[in-house]
């Protein structure tokens, strides 16, 4: 029997996973927005308007660190994903584990990690250290169902 293997042709492309890092950044800012709102608090918001570029960085941090560890383990996506169909997979098809999505989380942290796509064909850094991979959701579902089709077709012939 041969085990599942993400296929190429369902990893999302480049341009959706810039799209993905771009609709996530505006959605974690819209949150720290909504929350400031709603904490009602000009002098947390005047604090940090006040950032230091080390301040800014530490603050953003946290809350890329808060987003994408929640949303990923959880959903197994961040809410940007929902919007392109996209979804984070271990290479085997299952889910990541907390391990992994925590190891994926603290990479992107890095300050320039998000240029590590611009290496041709290469996986995004924050992929390649976590061992994960982004895909489409359709095309996986279709892979996976495919795959335990023939599986299920191996054993009726044994």
């Amino acid at each position: 029997m041969k085990q599942f293997k993400i296929a190429n042709y369902i990893l999302t492309s480049k341009q959706k996973r810039v799209l993905n890092w771009i609709i996530d950044i505006l959605i974690m800012k819209f949150i720290v927005v909504i929350v400031l709102f709603f904490l009602n608090s000009y002098t947390i918001a005047n604090r940090i308007y006040s950032f230091d570029m080390i301040e800014r960085y530490l603050f953003w941090s946290i809350i890329i660190f808060v987003y994408y560890s929640t949303t990923e383990f959880f959903l197994s996506r961040s809410l940007a994903k929902y919007f392109t169909k996209t979804i984070v997979v271990m290479e085997d098809g299952s889910k990541p584990d907390i391990s992994t999505i925590l190891v994926r989380t603290l990479v992107r942290i890095f300050p320039f990690e998000p240029l590590s796509f611009l290496r041709g064909r290469a996986l995004g850094l924050h992929d390649e250290k976590s061992r994960t991979f982004v895909v489409m959701k359709s095309k996986f579902e279709q892979q996976m169902k495919e795959h335990l089709e023939l599986e299920s077709l191996e054993k009726v012939l044994k």
